[in-house]
């Protein structure tokens, strides 16, 4: 097993692959209402395993989602082919968040002048002003 989490999905179902579709798979209405999965343009990330209907070896990948809850079988699974039945398991729904949401951590000067303007406890408190008595301090 490669990933702990794979061992137990959070749903599963059967599926055919859509012909005019260029290979989607439609995650049926009561498995989208079990995983809260609804419909909206910027949609989630999926792990799932697929594999041939009751036979074969299972094929672990990350799906985008479409806005109507489908989502592509990759290229690099050739042996599946539009009409085929498939078993899909769902493993994690990761949301898909854009990174302008997300904080950006200081860089550069910034991240210097964040790091000068942090207490420091023991620091000396007078600047640079007694610079040279410290060095002669120490001599």
């Amino acid at each position: 097993m490669a990933h702990p989490h794979l061992k137990v999905p959070l749903d599963g179902f059967a599926a055919v692959i859509h012909r005019t579709k260029n290979r989607l798979v439609s995650i049926p209405t009561d498995v989208q209402r079990s995983l809260g999965l609804t419909r909206r343009p910027d949609n989630h990330i999926v792990l799932a395993s697929i594999r041939d209907h009751a036979r074969g070896r299972w094929n672990h990948h990350y799906f985008k989602l479409t806005q109507d809850n489908e989502f592509a079988i990759p290229s690099d699974i050739v042996h599946l082919k539009p009409g085929q039945k498939v078993d899909v398991r769902i493993h994690r729904v990761i949301p898909d968040l854009p990174a302008a949401n997300t904080v950006a951590a200081p860089r550069g000067a910034g991240l210097l002048s964040s790091l000068a303007k942090r207490p420091r406890p023991g620091w000396r408190r007078d600047g640079a002003e007694r610079l040279d008595d410290y060095l002669r301090a120490d001599l």
